[in-house]
């Protein structure tokens, strides 16, 4: 089976939670979200970006093969 798309998809989604993270995007981090409430707006948004590095890492791993350990 090939895997580009699911890669893509999830370099995509990684980039897109990394970047939300970074620049405080109301989509990603909302303050009325529980997640927030829980942590705290500084804590979820790091939790955020690295869930966004594991996304990106895991469709650089299916882009060139080497996926070692299942989603």
């Amino acid at each position: 089976m090939d895997s580009t798309v699911p890669g893509l998809i999830l370099i995509a989604s990684g980039a897109l939670a990394m970047l939300g993270a970074a620049l405080n995007w109301s989509i990603v981090t909302r303050s009325g979200k529980l997640f927030n409430r829980v942590f705290g707006d500084t804590i979820a948004r790091v939790i955020y970006f690295m869930v966004g590095i594991f996304l990106f890492i895991k469709g650089i791993e299916m882009m060139i093969g080497a996926h070692w350990l299942p989603i």
